[in-house]
């Protein structure tokens, strides 16, 4: 018995140092495009998997996946929407994404998943996605008067 529970820490010891987790904050303004950055090691890996989910990565898998590549392409069943796009070189490695047009919605935690082969190797990236509101344009006031005969408005910048 004393044996099995030493085998079971140290088994939960090398799986938390193998698996490779990083984690990273990205600020964007809303309605512009925001690319969260997720690339691995094409040259020494080959050609792996990945997905995209929204909020923490779990062990196995993304969460709420929102769109995943057979390392060559898109795997179009799986993009919940045409905003989400993987414009990077998926044949180099890179698994980047992009969100066009974002909104103050878009905001949160994402996650992408490298899928290497063999247990616990899979890369983990978590990124902080903070989206600006952006300043609505100076109104203005306008107030018409006379002077003098002639019509003339006043605007005033409220800001």
């Amino acid at each position: 018995m004393l044996i099995m529970k030493t085998v079971s820490r140290l088994l939960i010891v090398l799986l938390t140092v193998i698996e490779r987790s990083s984690s990273m904050k990205v600020v964007g303004r809303a309605g512009e495009d925001v690319t969260l950055p997720c690339k691995y090691d094409f040259k020494y890996n080959g050609v792996l998997s990945a997905c995209w989910g929204r909020g923490s990565i779990p062990r196995f898998g993304c969460n709420n996946q929102i769109i995943s590549t057979d390392g060559r392409k898109v795997i179009e069943s799986t993009r919940v929407s045409s905003r989400y796009q993987l414009l990077g070189r998926l044949e180099d490695g890179d698994v980047s994404l992009t969100i066009l047009k974002t909104t103050e919605e878009d905001a949160g935690l994402y996650g992408c998943l490298v899928d290497i082969p063999g247990w616990f190797n899979d890369e983990k990236h978590h990124i902080d996605l903070i989206i600006e509101k952006v300043n609505p344009p100076a109104s203005t006031t306008a107030a018409t008067t006379t002077e003098r005969g002639r019509h003339v408005t006043l605007v005033e910048e409220v800001s």
